[in-house]
């Protein structure tokens, strides 16, 4: 049972982080098109904070589920 659930936050994790690293590049893409000047991209906040709100979206599915 614990190894379902370990694995489970694994994945949100992984998925987190991938989630905010391409919401963070297409944002900054379509900053850069629209206003035509340079994002500075910073991945690892990206990456922050994509898992900080996939874990807690897991914990409030899991919670009221």
């Amino acid at each position: 049972m614990k190894t379902t659930w370990l694995a489970s936050l694994l994945v949100t994790i992984f998925w987190g982080a991938v989630l905010g690293l391409v919401v963070t590049y297409l944002g900054g893409v379509m900053v850069e098109a629209l206003t035509a000047t340079p994002i500075v991209r910073e991945p690892l906040k990206a990456m922050a904070v994509g898992i900080i709100l996939a874990v807690m979206s897991g914990l409030l599915v899991t919670t009221h589920h």
